[in-house]
């Protein structure tokens, strides 16, 4: 990756995530930038609506949401939760409501992002991952060891199912931060966040994963990077070791500054590095057209042997 300028509409992949592919070891981490592209809501738009649900409900007044309209999303979302829990009889949130689209979308881009085939973890609460077809087999084994495909795949959005290598079954989602069919399971306060990263299946699994895989984080504009940089710094620390980790996120052609600053940012303090591209023309629509392009040229492969085999000596150590 270079510092080159202006970003081009649909950058190159770099070598080491095509490497990553052809050898069965790369991971995709979605963020809520790709969700977007559905219409689903920003935090800001999530956070308004959880209060709204509220001052319909009488717990607060429309006047409490415009006094805490300077707050951040995610605040706001604690306050939301907060109130909710102190009425007589625990208010539950309609979150079908708030986290699905608000109007239709032809975006294609999970689609595009599924068809890859390789193992996906998101933070995103919303199903378009799960419920696009994966290009490898899912389902419970026939007799001769292939997945049928007849049964649904596993929604994986607990600490505890994080255990077992889940990360080497191509096609599995991972829910890092839950999910809206287990709306108990979601992460959204910062309470929620600090109990969530001191698991010892999340810290495990997040070892696991920066230590032995290269990841693609894709979805993480700056309103993302809070959660983002949670993440990266719950990983082992860079021992010169370590798999690559690459962010694709998208500046317009006035923010060269910006661009260098964040560069040097995340390269020096998490060993990430930018893939940088242009939102001048669509946007983060963009990203759709990148993914389009991507997933034609990445093709998964078998994972190594020498992996194989230290992957069946850790399960029977297990």
């Amino acid at each position: 990756m270079s510092k080159s300028w202006p970003p081009p509409p649909i950058p190159p992949i770099p070598l080491e995530v095509k490497r990553a592919a052809s050898e069965a070891n790369l991971v995709i981490f979605v963020g809520a930038g790709v969700s977007r592209l559905m219409g689903c809501p920003s935090w800001d738009q999530f956070a308004n609506a959880a209060l709204r649900q509220l001052a319909d409900l009488g717990s607060i007044t429309f006047g409490d949401i415009q006094q805490l309209s300077h707050l951040p999303a995610k605040q706001r979302l604690s306050i939301a939760l907060q109130v909710s829990n102190l009425e007589s009889r625990p208010f539950k949130f309609n979150y079908a409501a708030l986290i699905q689209p608000q109007r239709p979308s032809n975006s294609r881009v999970y689609e595009y992002l599924k068809s890859i085939g390789c193992t996906y973890v998101t933070t995103n609460y919303d199903q378009f991952l799960d419920s696009m077809p994966s290009k490898t087999k899912v389902g419970r084994p026939d007799a001769e060891g292939e997945a049928t495909g007849k049964d649904e795949p596993e929604l994986i959005c607990r600490p505890h199912q994080l255990k077992g290598l889940r990360l080497r079954e191509p096609g599995t989602v991972i829910h890092l931060h839950g999910s809206i069919d287990e709306p108990e399971s979601m992460i959204m306060t910062t309470p929620q966040y600090i109990i969530h990263y001191d698991d010892e299946c999340v810290k495990e699994f997040l070892d696991e994963m920066f230590d032995r895989y290269t990841i693609l984080f894709l979805g993480y504009g700056l309103e993302e990077w809070e959660v983002l940089e949670h993440i990266l710094r719950k990983g082992k620390k860079n021992d010169g070791k370590q798999q690559k980790k690459f962010l694709l996120t998208g500046f317009y052609s006035h923010q060269e500054k910006t661009f260098s600053h964040l560069y040097d940012y995340y390269e020096a303090s998490f060993s990430v590095r930018l893939v940088h591209f242009s939102l001048d023309h669509k946007e983060y629509d963009q990203l759709e057209k990148i993914m389009e392009d991507w997933a034609g040229n990445l093709e998964v492969g078998d994972p190594l042997l020498v992996d194989e085999l230290e992957y069946v000596l850790k399960v029977a150590d297990e």
